[in-house]
C-alpha cells in the first residue's frame, strides 16, 4: 500500500475540516479473520479531513493501529459519519492508504457501501460544502 503524496484523485476533495468537522466512530475489521472464523474487531474515534463522491481521508486519534487493519483489500472500515444537522450516516469503506502522523493515523479510504438513503444525504452534504 502506498502512504506517498502521489495524486491519484478520481472525484474531487471537499474540504471538511474548517468548514464541517464531521466526528466519526470506526470498526476495523481484520483482513483474515481468525480460523474460528470470528474477526476482531477495534473501536477508534476521529475526524474527517476531506471527502468526496467516492471515498474520504481521516485522521484517526489512536497511538498504534497494527497494519493488517489498514492494508486494503480485505480489511474494512465501518464509518458512522455525524452530520452537522444531527443526522448519522452509516459508510462501509476500503482503507487505500495511510499515514502515521505524531497525532494519529492519516487514511485515505474508498466507499464500499452506503444505503440508498445515507448515500442521498450524503451526496446532499458535499453539494452543501461545494457552494
Amino acid at each position: 500500500m502506498r502512504s506517498n503524496q502521489e495524486d491519484r484523485r478520481q472525484w474531487p476533495r471537499h474540504d471538511a475540516k474548517l468548514q464541517a468537522r464531521l466526528d466519526f466512530s470506526v470498526l476495523l475489521r481484520e483482513a483474515d479473520p481468525a480460523d474460528s472464523g470470528v474477526q476482531h474487531m477495534r473501536a477508534v474515534a476521529g475526524h474527517t479531513v476531506n471527502l468526496s463522491l467516492m471515498g474520504l481521508a481521516v485522521m484517526l486519534r489512536a497511538k498504534n493501529i497494527d497494519e493488517q487493519y489498514l492494508t486494503g483489500g480485505l480489511g474494512s472500515m465501518s464509518i458512522e459519519l455525524d452530520l452537522p444537522n444531527g443526522v448519522s450516516l452509516e459508510i462501509q469503506a476500503t482503507p487505500v492508504r495511510y499515514e502515521k502522523r505524531d497525532d494519529g493515523y492519516l487514511i485515505g479510504a474508498q466507499i464500499s457501501q452506503m444505503s440508498d438513503r445515507d448515500r442521498e444525504l450524503y451526496e446532499e452534504y458535499l453539494k452543501q460544502l461545494a457552494g
